[in-house]
């Protein structure tokens, strides 16, 4: 019973899927409401601070916490926004390792990376990375074991590497490559060997110069497993660059509201004579609403992934 048992849960780990649409959604979530609360709460503080705990809502002390609470709900959701890019990561390589050492291929000594078919950054279900695996460089060329693919690749059907930077988006190492008869494909890789952004893009540009010395080596013979090629559909996703359908007038609609909000809550406060509260509720609304809409714009822009008319698209 106890072999059986064991068995049983084995089985359970190699069925299952871990970097789902229900880990994404839920990461997701995490992440906007701790970044929400980056930049909300330095202005709730400084409101606080200056209407109930200060002698004067209009002195010297007022413009101080005015000042700081300001600045710390700009700088703030800035900073978590680096710590936030890559929420959950520890868990997922965690359960992924567990995952394939239970199917007899521990991934130590190799390299925890994000999957994406295609030589430009997309967006898949939110995220740049369309599978995370382990990848492998031997002699004889790449060896990729992830959540839902695994492929191999011989050096010498591999054409050309190039790093993809990009300010304000991860990363990339993109990876040219050719099967005989069939024109040139493309797939990128970023790695996840960090907890923060500028952690993975220090762990991208090292893997891209790993990638170089491994590619300038003399093609060696040997063996590697018979996993296949790299996928290459893009289907259910979108070019990053892409503006989802209704997106210009979500945001102009979010805009309006908040300059409209800002105006009616700054001359009230001005007429009152409150100005460090005007400025604090302005600065408030306008975080509030910045990041509301981007995670918005996020949202339509999954949900048109999922419609798009790319999908079973090879490349």
């Amino acid at each position: 019973m106890r072999r059986l048992s064991h068995r049983a849960r084995a089985a359970e780990r190699l069925a299952e899927t871990v970097f789902t649409r229900q880990f994404k959604r839920k990461v997701r979530a995490l992440a906007g409401l701790a970044l929400l609360a980056a930049g909300t709460v330095p202005f709730a503080a400084g409101l606080i601070a200056i209407t109930w705990l200060l002698a004067s809502a209009t002195g010297v002390a007022a413009a101080v916490v005015s000042a700081v609470a300001f600045g710390l709900g700009i700088v703030l959701p800035w900073l978590a926004q680096n710590r936030l890019a890559l929420l959950g990561n520890y868990e997922l390589r965690q359960r992924l390792a567990e995952k394939l050492t239970a199917s007899g291929h521990p991934p130590e000594g190799r390299q925890f990376v994000g999957f994406s078919p295609g030589d430009t950054l997309r967006l898949w279900q939110g995220e740049t990375d369309r599978d995370v695996g382990f990848l492998e460089l031997t002699d004889a060329g790449l060896i990729y074991r992830g959540d839902a693919f695994a492929w191999s690749l011989r050096r010498e059907s591999t054409d050309s590497l190039e790093l993809l930077e990009r300010p304000g988006v991860p990363q990339r190492v993109v990876v040219a490559w050719h099967t005989p008869g069939q024109p040139r494909r493309h797939f990128s890789l970023g790695s996840r060997e960090a907890r923060t952004l500028k952690g993975s893009n220090r762990a991208t540009v090292a893997l891209f110069r790993r990638l170089e010395q491994w590619y300038g080596q003399p093609a060696a013979e040997g063996e590697l497993p018979a996993l296949g090629w790299p996928p290459t559909s893009v289907a259910d996703s979108l070019p990053l660059e892409k503006l989802p359908a209704g997106s210009c007038l979500s945001v102009l609609a979010i805009v309006v509201m908040t300059v409209l909000a800002v105006w009616y809550v700054a001359q009230r406060s001005v007429a009152q004579g409150l100005y460090y509260h005007g400025v604090l509720w302005a600065g408030l609304i306008t975080v509030t609403a910045m990041i509301l809409a981007s995670y918005f714009l996020s949202y339509l822009q999954s949900s048109e992934a999922r419609q798009s008319p790319t999908t079973g698209t090879q490349i």
